[in-house]
């Protein structure tokens, strides 16, 4: 067996029954199926320990050579090798093939298993909502000297950055990270908000702005100005409502700039958000 903390060897079918089918009413097991002359399995192994390193026992990884147990392998259906299997209550709820990078094997895992990194992130930002910064960002460091290959924990530390409105540190930290993380979602949506907010801080105060507004209701760039307060302030659906209208008005003006923000509330939002699908058809209703 492995000397490894989360980590077991399967021996012998009862011990598959054992470890796997039983053990998983009590949490998720993770199964690797590999063999000795697979290449991506040797990439997958130590990726698969390692996060199981990481998420400290939230799941137990068990390794299963398909090779000597070909048997128990073609009854759980393997045709591929690397197939890794996540059994819950004797049941396979979940699976994938091939040697995937860290970050999606941890999504997968993620739906089944609490991630005790997802656990420390928010017990910080429950501590910057109740006023203590300092401390909300030392935890965070704290976090990112012990995983500092987690991407998800540089991405918390620079919305900890965006949230007390320390933009340029934000930026800073963004531009840092390897271009495959910078075209994920979750980074293109704080680059969205970052650039939001930082407009939003070169405009006059809310209250100010509606007066002003009420004396120039066509004024575009006052409207401009109310739509990215809204969406630093999360109300995006004002802030739609202002852009579209704006696009309706003059969708040449400054570049197609409040088409170019919708756009961004979008990628804030996410793709599967329903205001995105609403306004996108309007949007594309309207262009179109």
């Amino acid at each position: 067996m492995s000397m490894i903390p989360f980590v077991i060897e399967i021996d012998s079918p009862e011990s598959f029954q054992q470890h796997v089918i039983s053990q998983s009413s009590q949490l998720p097991i993770v199964v690797d199926f590999w063999a000795e002359w697979c290449q991506p399995c040797q990439i997958l192994i130590p990726l698969l320990t390692d996060i199981a390193q990481q998420y400290n026992g939230a799941f137990i990884l068990a390794k299963v050579n398909s090779d000597t147990f070909q048997e128990l392998a073609a009854q759980c259906g393997v045709k591929n090798l690397p197939t890794v299997l996540i059994f819950k209550d004797g049941q396979v709820i979940d699976s994938f093939t091939g040697a995937l990078p860290e970050g999606e094997i941890k999504a997968i895992i993620d739906k089944h298993v609490s991630n005790p990194i997802d656990d420390v992130i928010e017990h910080a930002f429950s501590q910057l909502e109740q006023g203590d910064k300092d401390g909300s960002l030392e935890q965070l460091k704290l976090l990112n000297r012990e995983y500092p290959e987690d991407y998800k924990v540089h991405l918390a530390i620079a919305k900890h950055y965006l949230l007390s409105k320390e933009y340029q540190l934000c930026k800073e930290l963004l531009s840092a990270l390897p271009v495959n993380i910078q075209m994920e979602e979750d980074c293109k949506s704080l680059n969205s908000q970052l650039e939001i907010a930082q407009l939003a801080s070169d405009s006059p105060a809310l209250s100010e702005l509606e007066e002003l507004i009420k004396a120039e209701p066509d004024n575009l760039e006052l409207q401009l100005q109310l739509a990215n307060i809204h969406i630093a302030q999360q109300n995006y659906m004002l802030a739609l409502d202002i852009l579209f209208n704006m696009v309706k008005k003059d969708n040449s003006y400054n570049d197609g700039i409040a088409r170019t923000n919708m756009l961004k509330v979008f990628e804030i939002l996410g793709s599967s958000n329903e205001l995105v699908r609403q306004y996108r058809k309007k949007l594309f209703s309207f262009l179109n």
